[in-house]
């Protein structure tokens, strides 16, 4: 059975501590913010985007936009088919209910949703049939996980651990870094080992009741600094197993991600006075600039983002008409200001 390997030091409590506020604030400032819908589909393709980049895809993140938009990009066949599964698994994961078991039928339906036209049908949605090692970037082994044999029983141990009484004592920033760091110690598939670990990961979160409304993008923060991200898995690895430095690593990514995403929300400044309506991320980005700019003429809202006219009026009349911006003066004297 497995057994995870950690004590929960000051620091870790700390930021676990500091999570659960953060968390706390933001599902009390969203209650009714009607840009909550644009805020998670960027989240969506934040993390299809980081996920993704972590495991090579070249794709920008204005490209992962774009093809979460439903748009043709001309990206490469294959990256763009890692892109479009990560964000038909997170689609699929957020609309699990919250409080759901983990099975292991679910968890290889996730790896053949992220792994689907990437990987040979046989190899997608099921376990390794042959021995595979992690490298680096110069190709040396740094890796070596459990043979095809030990794939199916270590991954159903991890299972029973995340599904049992033991970890629904621990909080939900733990079981995601317990989860994250097995999973992918077990690697247990063929490729698509990494995304599936962070897939798993906020997956956890959201079954937990830590990300209920779909807008902590954790992977970015792994992202940034791949390296890192790499060494600390490598460190517990080192360690005999013991978790203690790769939890306090992973809890700082949430309260990181979640301090953004606070931030965010914070820097929009508009009140919800159009409970009803759902901002683009282009009107998101108008209102931004209105903050920010004060007061603004249609030709200055034209030369910051590469709008025509046209497009300025489609974006500005509708939170107009919300009250959420005001409109001074008429024709090209007319100026815009957030309410």
């Amino acid at each position: 059975m497995y057994q995870p390997k950690f004590q929960i030091s000051p620091e870790l409590m700390g930021l676990l501590t500091e999570a659960t506020e953060l968390k706390a604030w933001i599902n009390q400032a969203v209650v009714d913010v009607p840009w909550l819908p644009a805020l998670q589909r960027d989240t969506a393709a934040r993390l299809a985007h980081s996920s993704t980049a972590i495991e090579g895809n070249p794709l920008a993140l204005p490209e992962v936009e774009a093809l979460a938009r439903g748009e043709a990009t001309g990206a490469p066949e294959k990256a763009a088919h890692e892109v479009k599964n990560y964000l038909a698994a997170m689609r699929w994961v957020w609309n699990k209910k919250a409080g759901d078991a983990v099975t292991e039928k679910e968890l290889l339906h996730l790896h053949a949703l992220l792994t689907a036209k990437v990987l040979e049908s046989g190899q997608s949605g099921r376990y390794k049939s042959k021995s595979n090692r992690v490298i680096d970037h110069k190709g040396r082994t740094i890796y070596t996980p459990p043979g095809p044999d030990r794939a199916k029983p270590l991954t159903q141990e991890l299972l029973s651990w995340i599904n049992g009484a033991e970890a629904g004592k621990h909080h939900p920033v733990i079981v995601n870094g317990v989860a994250h760091h097995q999973l992918v110690s077990i690697h247990p598939f063929s490729d698509g080992n990494g995304r599936i670990a962070r897939s798993l990961g906020v997956w956890l979160l959201y079954t937990r009741g830590f990300d209920t409304q779909h807008l902590f993008a954790l992977d970015e923060f792994y992202e940034v600094d791949r390296q890192r991200y790499y060494d600390k898995i490598q460190q517990a690895r080192d360690l005999d197993g013991d978790l203690g430095f790769w939890l306090e690593y992973a809890a700082e990514g949430v309260v990181e991600t979640l301090k953004k995403t606070r931030d965010r929300i914070v820097s929009l400044q508009v009140t919800a006075k159009a409970p009803r309506m759902r901002l683009t991320k282009r009107q998101e980005d108008v209102l931004r600039f209105l903050r920010d700019k004060g007061r603004a003429k249609t030709p200055d809202i034209e030369a910051a983002f590469g709008f025509t006219r046209a497009r300025v009026g489609q974006i500005i009349k509708p939170l107009v008409d919300a009250g959420l911006v005001i409109r001074e003066g008429q024709t090209r004297a007319t100026t815009y200001r957030l309410a």
